[in-house]
Order: structure tokens, then C-alpha cells, then sequence
């Protein structure tokens, strides 16, 4: 198994210069690349000593080099973002600088530039093509498409069909298979399906409602979900359909209402055929379990307010100040790199300023899409691209799911296209301009 995960990372990176010599296109080419090649991005070209960088942040590297240029100035209106991404970037090293694991967490470090490249080189592509949003939107229907196909293959094989030589243990519920299509995590995947099935509902042809085939794909999506067990993609799946219901037009409105009644129907009468509904596992204790690392962790922050414990260093830090933070499979003792809590994570490692600042780069882009559909400065369309950031915001307080490359680029994705959507009027007319640059007195 590990070599030919080591064989399917060389092909990926070769097939991706070798479309990348062929192109005239070198950014379109990588971006394209990115997602359809999404089953293969989270592979890693470095071991864990080394940060485990994995293929989607090599081509960014690569990209940032080869195409430095696109880097050298900035918008205007995208001057806030700009500013927060400097700021992060200063908190997460200074964090670094500071921790009891220094080289680990300036390794760990280097993960999260890429998806900053990749954002970077996706609203430049959009405002040099406004047609590629449909063109991006329709890559990612088609990868998600993919992992359905592939799932549906595990479902016929087993999961001795898969990428990784062991699975989360999570994929084996006593109450059935929890499958995780070509993810390591069946959470993951769920999470994934959740943020990619809204984009289904989005209709070119028409932006007030949307078409059969729309609700169709939507459901198939849906369906596909069920068969993992994430119960927190379903949550964070049901609060992107209430922000709907709130914001959407009226058929939206009406198709929604219709599809949970019908959905409520569904599940009471089979829910048994899904293992969503049908894990009997002891919520009190899976709480009481929880609730007790979210109280060590949130201690561990209290020790650490500031600049936190360093990026990627919460595996490291509990193995030696907070040792009661472990799991025993296989009479072996696994440390928590993380404390089933998103939002701890990174309250954690990057502190309260770098906390702050990193969800201004994701509640940024969302509050700024609404105020333009406030102001009839997009149409709402956009409210498709906030309702699976919305999904992931509820499905994060349960999963840190951002190691995995995959749904980081979803979800950088979003947040790229929706600070595209929100000021397309201005960026249609503005030239990037140099960060350097300061408007006379």
C-alpha cells in the first residue's frame, strides 16, 4: 500500500507538469489541476519529521516561484484581507518562535501559506475571466461526482478499496461501515459532501430557483453522506439550509420546506438503513469525553493566551504537560494531535490574536458577500457559496478537518470566490496596486 501511494504522488506531480508545459495557461493549469485532482492532493512529499507537506502544497509552492509576479501587489478593496493575512502570518512565527517545540511548529508552518497562494491565484483567474466562477464551481461538482463514484465502488469492493493502509477507526462502527470513500476519515468525507452538495443547487440559467436536475444531484449528494455517519456534516448541513431558508429567494424557500418534510419522512421510516441514524453508541459518555478534553484544552489556552502553544504542536504539548489526553487502540498509546474541537485547536496553538484574525479571513469574505446582496451588488447565487461555509462552520466545533488538504481547498475555495462575488464591480475596474503604495495627503 505505502508504495503505490508513493507511485500515485509521483504520477500526480508528473502528469501536472507535463500539463503545465503543454498550457499557455499556467495558473488556470494549476487550479484546474488542484481540483480535479482532489483525490490525490493530501498525499505527502515529505514525512512527519518535515512538516508533511503533502502535493497540494508543493505545485502552490511551485506556483508562488513560478509566478511571483501575481504576488507583488494587491487590490484595493482586498486590502483588509492583505493586512489580516500579514498579521497571521507575523502571530503564527512569533508563536513559533516562542513555543517548546520551535522546529516542528516552523515546520508546521509551512501548511498554511499554500492555501493563500491558491486563493491569491483564484480571484486573479476570476477577474481576468468572470466566466471561470461557473468554470471552478463546475470542478468541484465534478470531483465530488467522482468521490460519490468512488464510494459507491467501495460499497460493491469493501474497503479494502481505499488510499491509505489503515483507516480511521471510525470507518468500522459496530453498527455497520461508516465508508470513507478515498478519505482516511469517514468525518472528513462526510464534511466534504456537506460543503459540496449546495453548490448542486446552483442554476446558470436561472438565479431565482433551481432546476430538477439541480435538487436531483443535491439528493444524490445527500444520500452519499448518509452512508459515512457524520452526524456533524449533517448538522452543519442543516444549518447551510436554514441560512437558506432565511435569505434565499422564495423557491428556494419552498423546495427546502418541501425537502425536509419529505427528508423527516425518510429518515422515520427508514432510518435503520442508515448508519447516521442507526449508531447506538452512548452519547453521555461520548459527551462526558469530549467535555473533558475541551476542558483541558481550554486550561491549556488559559496557560498560553497570547501566541498560544505553536502551530502543530498540540500532539507534542499534551504528550508531556497534559498527559491524560490519549487514546489506547491496540494496547498502544495515541496522544490527541487535536482536542475534537476545531475552534480549540486553534485557540490553542495560535492564541486569541491569531485565532481572531484567522476567522476574520473566514467570517471576512461571508459578511462582505452580504452586505453586496444587500446592496444588489451580486445576485443570490452567492447565498449558495455561504451556506456550505456556514455547513463547515457548525461541523468544525466537533472536527478539525483542515489537515486534510481536500476540504481545506474546498473551503478556500468558497471564501476565494466569494470575496470575488462580493466586489466584482470593483475589481472589474481596479488594477492591483502595490502594498507599498500610500495615496498622497
Amino acid at each position: 500500500m505505502k508504495s503505490l501511494m508513493l507511485g500515485l504522488t509521483a504520477l500526480a506531480i508528473v502528469i501536472f507538469f507535463v500539463c503545465l508545459l503543454m498550457s499557455r495557461q499556467p495558473r488556470r493549469t494549476y487550479l484546474l489541476f488542484i481540483l480535479y485532482a482532489m483525490p490525490f492532493i493530501d498525499m505527502k512529499i515529505t514525512p512527519a519529521q518535515y512538516g508533511s507537506l503533502t502535493v497540494f502544497d508543493g505545485l502552490s509552492y511551485f506556483m508562488l516561484f513560478m509566478n511571483y509576479k501575481d504576488f507583488l501587489s494587491i487590490f484595493k478593496v482586498n486590502r483588509f484581507y492583505f493586512i489580516a493575512f500579514c498579521s497571521l502570518v507575523f502571530l503564527l512565527i512569533l508563536g513559533s518562535l516562542t513555543s517548546f517545540f520551535i522546529t516542528n511548529s516552523l515546520l508546521s508552518f509551512l501548511s498554511v501559506i499554500p492555501v493563500f497562494i491558491y486563493g491569491r491565484l483564484l480571484i486573479l483567474e476570476c477577474v481576468q475571466d468572470p466566466e471561470f466562477l461557473r468554470k471552478i464551481t463546475g470542478a468541484l461538482k465534478l470531483t465530488c461526482l467522482i468521490s460519490i463514484g468512488f464510494l459507491a465502488a467501495q460499497m460493491a469492493v469493501g474497503l479494502e478499496l481505499r488510499f491509505y493502509s489503515e483507516l480511521n477507526q471510525n470507518a468500522l462502527d459496530p453498527n455497520g461501515i461508516r465508508y470513507p470513500g478515498y478519505f482516511h476519515d469517514s468525518q472528513k468525507f462526510a464534511q466534504f459532501l456537506a460543503m459540496l452538495s449546495f453548490l448542486f443547487l446552483i442554476n446558470w440559467k436561472d438565479a431565482q430557483k433551481p432546476a430538477i436536475k439541480n435538487l436531483l444531484l443535491f439528493l444524490v449528494v445527500i444520500g452519499a453522506m448518509f452512508l459515512t455517519g457524520g452526524r456533524s456534516a449533517f448538522l452543519g448541513l442543516c444549518t447551510g439550509l436554514f441560512f437558506l431558508l432565511l435569505f434565499a429567494g422564495i423557491h428556494y424557500k419552498k423546495y427546502i420546506i418541501a425537502g425536509c418534510l419529505a427528508g423527516g419522512i425518510v429518515i422515520a421510516l427508514f432510518s435503520q438503513s442508515f448508519i447516521m441514524f442507526n449508531r447506538q453508541d452512548d452519547f453521555n459518555d461520548s459527551f462526558d469525553f469530549r467535555a473533558a478534553i475541551w476542558r483541558d484544552a481550554f486550561s491549556i489556552y488559559q496557560n498560553h493566551p497570547f501566541l498560544g502553544i505553536g502551530i502543530g504542536n498540540y500532539k507534542d504539548f499534551v504528550s508531556r504537560y497534559s498527559q491524560d489526553q490519549f487514546l489506547i487502540l491496540e494496547n498502544e498509546i495515541i496522544w490527541l494531535d487535536q482536542p475534537e474541537n476545531g475552534y480549540l485547536k486553534i485557540l490553542t496553538e495560535f492564541g486569541a490574536p491569531g485565532f481572531f484574525v484567522a476567522f476574520s479571513l473566514i467570517l471576512g469574505p461571508m459578511i462582505g458577500a452580504m452586505r453586496a446582496w444587500f446592496k444588489h451588488q451580486t445576485d443570490g447565487r452567492v447565498m449558495l457559496l455561504i451556506a456550505p461555509v456556514c455547513s463547515w462552520l457548525i461541523s468544525f466545533i466537533s472536527l478539525y478537518s483542515i489537515t486534510d488538504r481536500r476540504n481545506l481547498v474546498v473551503l478556500g475555495t468558497l471564501l476565494a470566490l466569494l470575496i470575488y462575488s462580493s466586489n466584482r464591480l470593483k475589481l472589474s475596474h481596479e488594477s492591483p496596486v502595490d502594498p507599498t503604495y500610500h495615496e498622497p495627503v
